[in-house]
């Protein structure tokens, strides 16, 4: 669906940039409040807890990067896209094959694939990387933030540190694990959505297996990136 989606330039087909871009809006924007609260949160609960415990800069830095920017980052992005966007797109799916429509737009010529499911698993995995981006920042500044406030002002020099400790190598990683993350979810939300049949029981059921599915995938993946940093 992607392949063809890029092959034929869909991108410029005002018949899917519009829903590509309503899904970035609802998936990325939207969650931006929910994000910013979550993050200052877990800036407190990790960042500045870990800050607290180690003095050395690198050792505080390298641990910070890792822990936020490869593994909490990443997955609590995904979780909240999981819980909002997630179940939003198979319901509506669902709910769209089950009143028939998805039948209504293929007898009418239009590709479901290019108007409906493309767009959402492109828009999806945008936004997962966009969050994930602005969580990891904001935990990261939170955290040195209320370290150097409470603790010591000598914290703040972990501003101007932070920038030499990222590796070229776990900001590349940190991309496709989020690229995969977001496509992962994406992809098995559509396709519990359109996976509904006749009866309007089975749009819970699928929703609910679509969640079920989506977080163990992310935890798949997220262990197979671990093993392959080993």
């Amino acid at each position: 669906t992607l392949f063809n989606w890029f092959r034929n330039r869909q991108l410029f087909s005002r018949q899917s940039y519009r829903p590509l871009i309503t899904q970035i809006i609802f998936s990325g924007v939207d969650a931006m409040p929910t994000i910013l609260f979550l993050s200052l949160v877990t800036g407190f609960i990790f960042t500045f807890r870990i800050i607290a415990l180690f003095e050395s800069v690198t050792d505080t830095l390298g641990l910070l990067i890792y822990i936020i920017g490869l593994e909490a980052g990443p997955m609590i992005a995904a979780i909240i896209l999981i819980s909002r966007t997630g179940s939003a797109i198979t319901v509506d799916l669902a709910n769209m094959k089950l009143h028939r429509e998805i039948q209504a737009m293929e007898w009418m010529g239009i590709d479901v694939n290019d108007y409906l499911v493309a767009p959402r698993i492109i828009g999806v995995t945008i936004s997962q990387l966009a969050v994930a981006v602005f969580f990891t920042f904001l935990t990261l500044i939170s955290g040195i933030l209320l370290s150097g406030l409470l603790l010591s002002p000598t914290h703040f020099k972990l501003f101007f540190s932070l920038s030499d400790h990222i590796d070229p190598l776990v900001l590349l990683i940190f991309i496709v694990k989020n690229m995969l993350f977001g496509i992962t979810i994406g992809a098995t939300s559509c396709y519990h959505g359109l996976k509904v049949g006749s009866s309007p029981t089975e749009v819970p059921q699928q929703t609910q297996q679509a969640i079920i599915n989506m977080l163990i995938m992310l935890f798949i993946i997220d262990g197979v990136v671990a093993l392959l940093m080993l």
